[in-house]
């Protein structure tokens, strides 16, 4: 009985497995929101991305805004020579994303001179990427620039300013803040062994980054959300160079909505306590 079930399961999967398609997926915020609602868009509002893409980003979807919570300090090479940089290096890792930290920074060190902070992420050495290696492998980059010819040790660091910078949108008007989610490279999902894991197709991807800017302050706001917080929220997602709208809270797909969704406008969400891979990890970031 089990096996006739299980040979079963598998049939039925083969006959409704997906086929490729080109799926017309319009936003219907305006057509689901009762009249007065806060979930209705403004016209000439900039929510939804047009097609009337600046000519810069038109057809380079690599094209990114640079962080603004990252630190870039130059160090001559002359002081290497004579001093040690003094700054104590430590690793942190989720999934296949690794980042190499500043985990203490000696007193009257070269680090100290030059306002070396704990915690910085390290981003980049001379302009190579650090943000797929450990800290053996950060030790060996700024090891090599000392070897080299260059005349100075540029390091290039993430603090911890995002949140802050996120809390001060409120006070300038059209301002924008970024950080990057996951840095380019080989993500290769791997068993421990090393073996690459069965289903997963993906093996590199580009940098990552999430911008976000506030396009109507509160007209008063005490207490911004934090994790814990059960938020109410209404989005659509679009490419960044087309315009084309890929996902929304309400969207039609080829003219009908999608089952279970009841036509709301909004989805709810335990802020930074949905399970991984259920919301974009933008919400965790930009909500708070």
């Amino acid at each position: 009985m089990r096996n006739s079930l299980t040979f079963l399961t598998i049939a039925q999967s083969i006959a409704i497995a997906p086929q490729k398609s080109f799926a017309e997926v319009t936003d219907e915020t305006n057509a689901f929101a009762v009249l007065g609602s806060a979930y209705i868009v403004p016209e000439q509002s900039s929510v939804l991305p047009t097609n009337n893409v600046s000519p810069e980003l038109k057809g380079q979807p690599n094209q990114q805004p640079a962080a603004t919570d990252e630190v870039t300090i130059t160090i001559p090479m002359s002081k290497l020579q004579s001093a040690s940089l003094g700054i104590e290096l430590s690793d942190v890792e989720f999934r296949t994303n690794r980042r190499v930290f500043v985990k203490s920074v000696l007193p009257s060190s070269l680090g100290a001179q030059y306002n070396i902070q704990p915690n910085y992420v390290i981003v980049t050495i001379n302009g190579q990427s650090a943000e797929r290696t450990n800290s053996r492998g950060v030790a060996q980059m700024i090891s090599q620039v000392k070897q080299s010819n260059a005349s100075e040790l540029i390091l290039t660091f993430r603090d911890d300013s995002f949140q802050k910078q996120l809390k001060d949108l409120s006070n300038s008007e059209g301002k924008e803040v970024t950080t990057q989610l996951a840095p380019s490279g080989d993500n290769t999902q791997r068993n421990q062994d090393g073996s690459i894991k069965s289903s997963y197709s993906e093996t590199s991807q580009e940098d990552q980054k999430i911008t976000v800017s506030q396009l109507i302050p509160p007209k008063m706001c005490r207490r911004g959300a934090d994790v814990d917080d059960l938020l109410e929220i209404s989005y659509v997602g679009s490419v960044l160079d087309t315009g084309a709208v890929f996902d929304g809270s309400a969207v039609k797909i080829n003219g009908s909505g999608i089952p279970g969704r009841g036509n709301d406008v909004s989805v709810y969400f335990v802020l930074g306590k949905q399970p991984f891979g259920q919301f974009p990890p933008s919400f965790d970031v930009g909500l708070r």
